[in-house]
């Protein structure tokens, strides 16, 4: 669904609508296999849940709230940090910071919106699977994405995710799966 096939140096994304938090993690959590990531403005992050979605907790690191100095820190991290996961409280500043982000060759991923983004990830409609009549457990979700943007993102793509499919990971959804959970 991405343009490059996934996060490419010197961009920035943003992640709004239904999943949003679920999809940035998921997003950056291969970079984190090799790379130093950072968080920043998401105190209610479930770190439980983060490393469920493959975040390699050993080389992430978590800045809760940066206080009244928001684009300052995030400037730091962008410059100390590959791959930076934001919440902004605001998109003020958001071109100096995009442009920072391209001269550092980081890779921002924003919770919400930015007027400078690259590519801009929107979840729709989510479906949760597993449950039957009063009994049974979440096994799955279903989310509709779109993603666009600007230069190879400019024409939008649509796809249905499972986030996470039956075996916890991100896939493109199929119907097999949601037959595989109805038994």
């Amino acid at each position: 669904l991405l343009p490059d096939a996934g996060l490419r140096p010197g961009t920035t994304t943003s992640i709004t609508g239904v999943g949003a938090t679920s999809l940035a993690i998921s997003l950056v959590a291969p970079a984190t296999k090799d790379s130093w990531t950072a968080s920043i403005g998401m105190p209610a992050l479930g770190l439980r849940a983060a490393d469920e979605l493959g975040i390699d907790l050993d080389r992430f690191v978590v800045v809760e709230d940066p206080g009244k100095q928001w684009i300052d820190v995030l400037a730091a991290l962008v410059d100390a940090f590959d791959v930076v996961l934001a919440h902004p409280p605001g998109t003020r500043d958001a071109r100096k910071v995009s442009a920072r982000v391209r001269e550092q060759d980081a890779v921002l991923v924003v919770i919400g919106q930015w007027v400078e983004s690259d590519v801009r990830i929107a979840g729709a409609t989510s479906q949760w699977h597993g449950i039957g009549r009063g009994y049974g457990h979440l096994e799955a979700r279903s989310l509709d994405v779109t993603v666009s943007g600007r230069r190879a993102a400019t024409r939008p793509r649509h796809a249905t995710l499972w986030l996470p499919d039956p075996d916890g990971n991100v896939t493109l959804f199929e119907r097999d799966n949601v037959v595989r959970l109805a038994r």
